[in-house]
């Protein structure tokens, strides 16, 4: 699964080397979720920071294809009360290759939708506990991640050619992260809040 996303990675940079570019930045908040999961164990969403840079290509005046390529963090905050309360914090840093289709109403400033799918790789995988040191669990969920994106967003032409942009994304994963059944199923759901510049 490495290779082929390294493959798919690289042949994205490749062949889009004469496309539109795009950097980014933003903040997002991610949830891990656990459905029929045990109703005393809570999940709750996690702050994070994200970052990253864009390609796109016109299929036409008001449609585009896109690949970004971001990285940032995922994670979950998780509540356990019962017999006790305890909190843990789990942290996961990704790279995320997301293919989109945008469409806008207008070619200059103008309001869009984009909609896809979302690859990402699993960098490393950590939690803590109250009071306790950050413990590693990559080993214990999976290397890479599959979901889906929806979102929309607003352009504003600065001048011929170069966009401000604000956006804002829905991607919930399709993968149970855990590598073994026995601790029940684990996805991902984040909301990504962007602003970025685009030429």
């Amino acid at each position: 699964m490495k290779k082929i996303f390294i493959f798919v990675l690289v042949l994205n940079i490749v062949t889009s080397l004469y496309a539109d570019f795009k950097i980014m930045g933003g903040l997002n908040i991610s949830k891990y979720s656990d459905p029929g999961g045990d109703r005393n164990f809570q999940r709750s969403y996690k702050l994070g920071f994200l970052g990253g840079i864009g390609f796109e290509r016109k299929l036409s005046r008001y449609i585009l294809l896109e690949v970004n390529i971001l990285y940032f963090k995922k994670g979950t905050i998780a509540k356990f009360i019962d017999p006790h309360d305890s909190i843990s914090k789990y942290t996961m840093n990704t790279l995320s290759l997301p293919f989109l289709v945008r469409a806008q109403l207008l070619s200059e400033s103008s309001p869009y939708v984009v909609a896809g799918i979302e690859l990402s790789y699993i960098l490393s995988h950590s939690k803590r506990m109250d009071g306790q040191d950050v413990v590693d669990i990559k080993d214990e969920t999976k290397d890479s991640d599959f979901g889906y994106v929806l979102g929309c967003g607003y352009q504003i032409e600065l001048e011929e050619d170069l966009f401000f942009f604000i956006e804002t994304r829905y991607q919930f994963g399709n993968r149970n992260m855990t590598r073994s059944l026995e601790e029940g199923t684990t996805k991902t759901n984040s909301v990504l809040l962007m602003i970025g510049l685009r030429s």
